[in-house]
């Protein structure tokens, strides 16, 4: 983030310096030790107000501030103070205007002034000042300096001045006591039933139906809405933005500002930032762009705190490397991504010596059907390929293991280790013993050598590391943190990272420019653009984009990446034992009634605050554990009937699903002969630029009707031998909803049909008194393009009959338990 805080740094200063003498007259009213720390702070958020909401003058204006950072109750209470006083002293300053003299403020202080005289006159019983005095005496003594100080807050004021009601200061119920408190005798605001007079109202449990049931003459006076860290509560929702604008439009109120004040978590990051600032969006309806970020280094810098010493990357050897240019076109050939995942590119790079190479090699390559490296589904179509495309991927792969063993990485990394520091590696390399122990030998290591994980670096007091694995923020909703991009270490951590420059730095490059710019982009505001040379920044930042696409597939890259990779959360359920979630996971959710659902992912979770509401939860992935969708969702006797007419249609008896097309190839094979047969196919799809598999697994499993594979694994490929056999296209659909009912397991089938899941339950098709079948009736073109139906084993011919009885099926198995407690996993 070194290039947006060098350019905003100098802006803050001089944006921040044309307030300094402004606030004098509220800062000397704040009655709180951090406030001269807080100067500068306090300063940023006089000025952003003063700009964005109180210049405003018609129509209902609105402001969210987020603050990254994760302010103590204290530093709160400081903002909370200022702003209570801001107000006050802004409707003060309007009010005092009018030339009409208040007769209910002057009888207020006459009490007043009465209720002190009473107190100087007489000295309570039991009363003693002798040794500086018993309690009935201090209490005494109390009381009459406090009721001074409450006198002299309303003598000081012009008795013009009406004091009515200006603002609703919406809070925590425990931060609403803290705030009252604090302006008991200075009433900068007060409660709604708090004998006192002031502009500002602080509320933390009443509705602005409920406050206009006390008093509705209230409601008409007031002009300015504010929810300060208080996006939690349920209750709040009640003064979403469209709701206040609703009470202008509908009931002749005269509000014009509206303002949220959120904060941020003590491990800041873009999707943290990014989710909060969607939920405030999406819970208080508030208008695009009326939100303004105030990033953590800001708050930082302003506050003069000790930065975090940057992390030393260096890439070395070559930027590029023909063979693995030719090993990644050759795996992407032959849909191979997994070999050329950041997961296998992390093993890649730690490759120091022949031995390691030879290991990574055979692991690969052999014949046998299991791997300590890649998944079995990679395994399996490794061994469908033919021999001379195996030699190639191996040629290509070993020749790309050479570089990086003679590129000197090897010494570079030696070097590092002289201090022993903490060594990052990737959590698939720690795990495989055999690889860990080859890195060990290979650069000589001790025993009291610390090895790390990316998940050890979350709120790490290291003071020493070496970085061997690459790991970047992903992109959304793919998200991995903490990354190389977004390491909050130790002010004094001494952290540097060594990695093969071929390999990672294309991909650092890309990543670092997406943070930028995705950063700018939440950062984005009139106020940036008028005052911090916003235009200037965002082509700073096109000037890193790199020129070569990055050839990346982040859903493939979360589903080859191990649960180390990615956020993890303790869930405690009401009556179960604590259970691990992740921040790609997703949940049913229901208040109460259980009469509404939506599915949300884990960050709107944590949002919640169910002191004030039940809430009741599901993981979408326990219904698919529980049943077998795939084979519950299809018509037995429609799919059947369709079956039958292709084998009528092949005279191919009874034959199952299954072996049909391995039937009707073994067919052609006898009547052409297997050498010829494998030579006509291999020449059509190469001519449709597709590659077959070897012609040793062609004769053992496609032209073999007992083999156990159901269809070749790649769907380009299957696609095309059906139409090759000129089999019709439901056959294909058959199949692959075969195929998904027997692997429940894969992480490819399961997200795909929870992303459908998660369509149909926003949708309200599972809502008690919703019609599923009229609802997506209306929905049938959005589900067609937004999902890959075949992939699913859904006929599209079919689809709204099918959809509905997903949502039929389903039903049953919602079995939503209350959420206790929800936090995010972070390193002992």
């Amino acid at each position: 983030m070194e290039l947006i805080k060098q350019h905003i740094f100098p802006q803050l200063t001089s944006f921040t310096n044309e307030t300094l003498i402004s606030i004098d007259h509220i800062f000397s009213e704040i009655k709180n030790d951090s406030k001269t720390e807080f100067t500068q702070v306090i300063c940023y958020l006089e000025h952003v107000l003063n700009i964005s909401l109180l210049s405003a003058n018609s129509g209902l204006s609105s402001l969210h501030i987020h603050i990254e950072n994760e302010f103590d109750d204290s530093q709160k209470l400081l903002l909370a103070e200022f702003l209570s006083i801001k107000l006050f002293q802004y409707y003060y300053s309007i009010d005092n205007q009018i030339n009409e003299f208040n007769l209910s403020l002057a009888n207020f202080i006459s009490q007043i002034e009465f209720k002190i005289n009473s107190l100087e006159k007489k000295c309570p019983d039991g009363a003693s000042g002798k040794n500086g005095g018993n309690r009935i005496w201090k209490n005494w003594v109390k009381e009459k300096k406090e009721n001074r100080i409450l006198l002299q807050f309303y003598k000081a004021l012009n008795t013009n001045s009406s004091l009515k009601p200006k603002s609703i200061f919406n809070v925590q119920k425990n931060f609403c006591r803290s705030l009252s408190q604090k302006f008991e005798f200075r009433p900068y605001t007060k409660s709604i039933d708090k004998n006192r007079e002031s502009y500002n109202l602080v509320n933390a449990t009443r509705t602005l139906n409920e406050i206009d049931e006390i008093n509705n003459q209230i409601i008409d006076e007031l002009d300015s809405i504010i929810l300060f860290d208080c996006e939690r509560k349920r209750i709040m929702t009640n003064f979403s933005f469209e709701e206040i604008a609703k009470w202008n439009t509908d009931y002749d109120t005269k509000f014009t500002k509206y303002l949220i004040i959120t904060f941020g978590k003590e491990s800041s990051s873009i999707n943290h930032t990014r989710n909060k600032l969607e939920l405030i969006r999406e819970r208080f309806k508030i208008p695009t762009n009326t939100t303004y970020t105030i990033t953590k280094s800001e708050i930082d810098f302003l506050l003069k705190r000790k930065e975090s010493a940057p992390l030393s990357i260096e890439f070395v050897g070559y930027e590029s490397s023909s063979f693995w240019d030719t090993f990644v076109l050759e795996t992407s050939i032959r849909e191979l991504y997994e070999l050329r995942s950041i997961k296998l590119m992390n093993i890649y790079s730690i490759c120091y010596t022949d031995e390691i190479k030879n290991y990574i090699i055979c692991d690969l390559f052999s014949e046998k059907e299991s791997s300590e490296l890649i998944s079995s589904t990679t395994k399996l179509a490794i061994l469908e390929l033919r021999e001379d495309d195996i030699d190639i991927l191996k040629e290509s792969l070993s020749n790309t293991l050479d570089v990086i063993i003679n590129s000197g990485i090897k010494s570079k990394v030696s070097d590092s280790l002289s201090n022993n520091p903490a060594i990052v590696i990737d959590d698939t390399i720690l795990r495989n013993q055999n690889l860990f122990s080859k890195i060990r030998i290979c650069l000589g290591l001790k025993n009291t050598t610390k090895f790390k994980t990316w998940s050890d670096l979350i709120n790490s007091d290291l003071k020493d590391l070496a970085i061997l694995s690459y790991r970047d923020q992903g992109r959304y909703p793919n998200y991995y943190s903490p990354s190389l991009l977004e390491l909050d270490l130790d002010s004094e951590c001494m952290a540097r990272a060594i990695l093969p420059s071929f390999l990672f730095k294309q991909y650092y490059d890309w990543s670092k420019y997406n943070l930028y710019k995705e950063y700018h982009k939440l950062l984005t505001h009139p106020i940036r653009e008028q005052h911090f040379e916003w235009d200037k920044l965002k082509n700073n930042i096109l000037e890193l984009k790199p020129e070569q696409k990055l050839n990346i597939d982040w859903n493939l890259e979360n589903e080859y990446s191990n649960s180390d990779r990615r956020e993890s959360y303790k869930i405690k359920l009401k009556g179960q034992r604590v259970r691990t979630a992740y921040g790609s996971d997703l949940f049913i959710i229901s208040e109460d009634a259980k009469t509404v659902y939506k599915v949300v992912k884990i960050d709107y979770l944590l949002s919640l605050d169910n002191e004030d509401n039940k809430v009741f939860i599901q993981n979408l992935d326990e219904i698919q554990q529980n049943i077998n969708i795939y084979d519950k969702i299809v018509d037995k006797k429609q799919q059947e009937a369709e079956l039958e007419i292709i084998r009528k249609q092949f005279n191919l008896g009874d034959e199952t699903a299954g072996r049909l097309w391995k039937v009707l190839l073994k067919k052609l094979a006898e009547t052409k002969g297997e050498d010829q047969l494998y030579t006509e196919l291999k020449k059509h799809f190469e001519s449709k630029g597709i590659k077959i598999v070897s012609q040793f697994h062609f004769k053992n499993s496609w032209i073999n009707p007992q083999s156990e594979s159901i269809a070749p694994l790649s769907k380009s490929v299957f696609i095309e031998l059906c139409e090759y056999l000129k089999i019709p296209k439901i056959y294909f659909v058959i199949i692959q909803r075969i195929r998904n009912a027997s692997k429940q397991s894969s992480r490819q089938s399961t997200r795909q049909m929870n992303q459908l899941l998660k369509d149909l339950f926003n949708d309200c098709c599972f809502d008690t008194d919703r019609n599923p079948n009229e609802i997506i009736n209306n929905r049938l073109d959005y589900y067609k393009a937004n999902h890959p139906l075949d992939d699913l084993g859904i006929d599209e011919n079919h689809l709204a009959t099918n959809l509905v009885a997903l949502v039929e099926l389903i039903q049953p198995e919602l079995k939503l338990v209350e959420l206790e407690t929800i936090e995010k996993t972070s390193n002992e």
